[in-house]
């Protein structure tokens, strides 16, 4: 999924926040985590109400989500329509929904003071230039390369956490950042690296190949931002409505797209003519666009059936649909640099979830244990 690719939430259910690197998504508690399955719950039957498709169906929707989202987008580019073209539907439909949800619910539009509202404007717009640049940059580059430079948000969310919190690096994150960071060079194969012969075509391509990888870089950075502020938002308003959040995000979003056509507009004499809106090649880019919604709200289903960190591993799956559609529907082929380094990109994200859920199964045991010895011991008492 792209970065910051919100869509509505159960106001209903409890909150939890977590490092995985969705958009500033609200991770709820997982209603049928297979990571939650032990042994003494089979035994007792405690299971026995959910099938298998329940107990699953975090990770097919997570899967689903993935394959749908890759497949419009890499239909939408190769049509030859300009992505940010085809997305003003979506957001149409998306802020007029959000809005007629809060009215109807009472919420208020901009609550909090101070820090809340400075850290609501942090988090949403460096989701939506998130967002914003993650799409401009599949007009440089292929999809495959968006996609795993962009999901490199995973690591910097965990170098900024470093920076800025003072953190000391886990044995883990000394790993990974440095399998991304190889990951990344044999993706983007700079010239200085990877030597090639130079003609002046060849030189324009690279110049432009140049700017999609910063642009996808810098999506993944502005990501990882959002992640550390949605963090700091929470902290400050608990109480915040994440529809509220979602609709700020929208309008963000609204809000650089409507930028955007002024600039091609005024600057670059490239205007909306009618012609091109009403051509089946638009038409069908809108909507598209628009279906974007549907694995939007199969991902917040996900989160809610799944543990944060399985979810985020499963979003690796961008790469590899992204990677097959390209080498299977277009002449242009990924070389053995570039599959490596998605492979490393992946299992650099692999090591960091697989470390999480480790560490909070050990956790959980232990609160487990304490409440076993607290419970021993007052029945010791009792006695």
């Amino acid at each position: 999924m792209p970065p910051n690719a919100k869509i509505f939430y159960d106001e209903t259910d409890k909150l939890e926040y977590d490092d995985a690197p969705i958009e500033p998504s609200v991770l709820i508690p997982p209603a049928v985590s297979t990571l939650s399955i032990n042994r003494s719950d089979i035994e007792n039957g405690l299971l026995k109400k959910f099938s298998w498709a329940t107990r699953f169906s975090g990770i097919m929707y997570a899967l689903v989500a993935s394959f749908v989202f890759t497949c419009t987008t890499f239909i939408i580019k190769q049509l030859g329509i300009d992505l940010l073209d085809a997305f003003f539907i979506r957001f149409i439909v998306q802020i007029t929904s959000n809005i007629l949800y809060a009215h109807k619910k009472n919420y208020q539009l901009l609550p909090g003071a101070g820090i809340q509202i400075f850290s609501q404007f942090l988090c949403c717009g460096t989701g939506a230039g998130s967002f914003f640049l993650y799409f401009f940059a599949i007009r440089y580059i292929e999809l495959p390369d968006v996609t795993t430079l962009a999901y490199t948000r995973v690591v910097w969310t965990s170098v900024l956490s470093i920076i800025l919190y003072r953190e000391r690096p886990s044995k883990v994150s000394l790993i990974s950042i440095p399998l991304t960071l190889l990951g990344v060079i044999l993706v983007a194969q700079p010239s200085f690296i990877f030597s090639s012969k130079v003609s002046s075509a060849v030189l324009i391509s690279s110049k432009l190949r140049a700017l999609g990888l910063s642009l996808s870089i810098s999506s993944a950075i502005a990501s990882a931002v959002n992640v550390l502020a949605f963090k700091q938002l929470i902290s400050t308003s608990k109480t915040i409505k994440p529809s509220v959040i979602t609709l700020h995000y929208c309008l963000a979003v609204f809000s650089f797209l409507l930028a955007y056509q002024l600039h091609k507009q005024f600057f670059l004499q490239n205007r909306f003519t009618f012609d091109y809106v009403v051509s089946w090649r638009f038409l069908l880019a809108s909507t598209l666009g628009t279906i974007v919604i549907i694995p939007n709200i199969l991902s917040q289903k996900a989160i809610k059936r799944e543990h944060p960190a399985v979810y985020t591993l499963l979003g690796s799956a961008d790469i590899i649909f992204a990677l097959i559609l390209q080498n299977i529907f277009t002449t242009k082929r990924s070389n053995l640099f570039a599959l490596i380094g998605s492979a490393l990109v992946i299992v650099s994200v692999v090591i960091l979830g697989v470390s999480k859920i480790i560490v909070e199964r050990r956790l959980q045991k232990q609160v487990e244990l304490k409440d076993i010895q607290c419970m021993l011991h007052d029945t010791e008492e009792k006695q």
